[in-house]
């Protein structure tokens, strides 16, 4: 191997290390709790090799830890790999990572607070029937005027604090 190829594996190394320990904080994991749940078994301070950028982990055990933590393996080797999406394995929501204003959309949306889905899911519905409506402006008989959500909004207990 000659110092251009020992230089790549040694920045695949640092990088799927970083993005493993990135993933592993992200969904509340220590090591220890990480390598008790990969399928066949890795011992804790393994994974901090990996972490630490001085082991670079074999291909069956990197699917397992995909495995183990919802994402597909293409997430250690792309070339954004921030903004996850995890749909155990589907890739229905894709297009959203791919896209600048999606990205947008996911990280806005990661910062809601669990009360105020309710009320976000509702909105998308209301911008969803206009939006495939050719006449904005009418409404359809089962819709209701826009004008009725504001109060509707106002009147749940977290609006009225605000």
């Amino acid at each position: 191997m000659n110092n251009t190829d020992q230089s790549k594996a040694s920045c695949l190394q640092i990088e799927i290390g970083k993005r493993l320990k990135k993933l592993r904080m992200d969904k509340g994991l220590t090591q220890k709790a990480l390598a008790a749940k990969v399928k066949g078994g890795v011992d804790y301070t393994y994974i901090g090799k990996i972490e630490r950028g001085k082991q670079l982990p074999s291909l069956k055990v990197l699917l397992s830890i995909c495995e183990t933590l919802s994402v597909p393996i293409n997430y250690f080797f792309r070339d954004e790999p921030d903004t996850i999406v995890y749909v155990n394995g589907s890739a229905e929501l894709g297009f959203l990572v791919r896209d600048e204003k999606g990205r947008e959309l996911l990280n806005t949306l990661k910062l809601l607070q669990e009360r105020d889905i309710p009320l976000v899911i509702e909105i998308a519905r209301i911008l969803t029937r206009h939006g495939n409506d050719e006449k904005p402006e009418k409404l359809l008989e089962h819709e209701t005027p826009a004008n009725e959500f504001l109060p509707v909004a106002e009147k749940m207990t977290p609006y009225l604090e605000k």
